[in-house]
């Protein structure tokens, strides 16, 4: 178990170009109209819009919001359960699904680079900062400090700067061996990276360390786009491929994603090992620090998994909370979670992410 456990969201990963859940939509459609995208892609960004378009006739009677797409994904993934989704027949919800999770993994393909230095593929500066404060938590002189993380966010940016910094991610799946010097890495919505074996049902991690050795992504191939340059990674449009070839692996076509939304029942069984892990962390820590969560009215999954990871014998010091938002909304949320115990050490800094890590060294470091 560890003594620190972050809990990052969307905004960790704004920094470097991805989207938060109330602007992805936005982002989307724009990526969609500026015609980059392949004409397949395109498809699929096209049914979500008519889907979006559709959905107009229920602002007369609810309030629902068309701009955030955890809103979408609810709609629909609820709509599969009762069949009926307002202009879409029950025959074609499951598509409109799998066509969002298509949007999903195009646009965070498309917004997040990767730079490249030395003609090497490196991660985004902003985790790279974050992956070393790991690091010199664990290497602390007076006691060392184990770490862990628990993510909602499916990009694999944060993956890339735990193996660029020689501390491979342990996504904490049955059946995976850790490496040395590892630090688990909980993915509580499943990855960009992460197949489904079609015969067994099991999550297939598709690793950065086996991914970077392809012959596409070799020195003489990233010589050409010099240190100045950057380069787009499409592991999730082309997982099954990947996986095929690297693993000999059968798996589904879109990767393990799961709607940020009410309904998890689906996949209870593939990720429930994965979110007993994210309990048991949470249960052991001395200290809690959020960075770029913003704790979504909706999220009751959130609040009752740390109601129950929240019981343990460790005695938790610090809950931490980075957020840039100054309204006192959030921080309100967070002080509702909390219990008594907990609430008395509740610290609230309205930062982003690249700033919340410069300054954890000094809230933490001598902790």
């Amino acid at each position: 178990m560890s003594d620190i456990v972050f809990i990052l969201g969307a905004g960790a990963s704004r920094d470097c170009g991805g989207p938060l859940m109330s602007d992805f939509l936005e982002i989307a459609g724009d990526l969609w109209k500026s015609r980059v995208i392949e004409e397949e892609q395109s498809r699929e960004f096209e049914k979500i819009f008519e889907v979006i378009s559709g959905l107009q006739i229920v602002h007369s009677k609810s309030q629902l919001d068309l701009n955030n797409i955890e809103s979408i994904f609810t709609v629909l993934e609820l709509g599969r359960v009762i069949q009926r989704v307002p202009g879409i027949q029950a025959t074609q919800i499951s598509e409109m699904i799998a066509a969002l999770k298509k949007v999903i993994v195009t646009t965070l393909e498309h917004r997040i680079e990767y730079p490249i230095k030395n003609d090497e593929i490196h991660a985004p500066d902003s985790y790279i900062a974050f992956s070393n404060l790991l690091k010199a938590f664990k290497q602390r002189k007076r006691r060392p400090l184990s770490v862990s993380i628990i993510t909602f966010n499916y990009d694999i940016a944060l993956d890339m700067a735990l193996h660029k910094s020689e501390q491979e991610p342990d996504y904490m799946i049955d059946g995976e061996t850790a490496q040395v010097n590892s630090i688990p890495l909980m993915k509580l919505h499943g990855s960009l990276n992460w197949g489904t074996e079609k015969s067994t049902r099991k999550i297939i991690p598709l690793h950065l360390r086996d991914f970077l050795r392809l012959p596409i992504y070799e020195k003489s191939v990233l010589e050409g786009i010099g240190d100045k340059g950057s380069i787009k990674l499409e592991i999730g449009s082309r997982l099954p491929k990947y996986l095929s070839q690297l693993y000999q692996v059968d798996a589904d076509e879109e990767p393990l994603i799961v709607p940020p939304s009410w309904n998890k029942a689906d996949y209870h069984s593939t990720l429930s090992q994965i979110w007993a892990s994210a309990a048991d962390h949470l249960a052991s820590a001395e200290y809690i620090v959020v960075m770029g969560y913003s704790l979504p009215e909706t999220d009751a999954f959130f609040r009752h998994l740390y109601a129950l990871g929240s019981v343990g014998t460790s005695l938790l010091r610090k809950f931490i909370v980075f957020n840039p938002d100054n309204s006192g909304a959030i921080r309100e949320r967070f002080g509702r979670m909390l219990g008594p115990g907990a609430a008395s050490r509740f610290q609230y800094i309205a930062t982003d992410f690249e700033n919340a890590v410069g300054s954890l060294r000094g809230i933490l470091f001598d902790s």
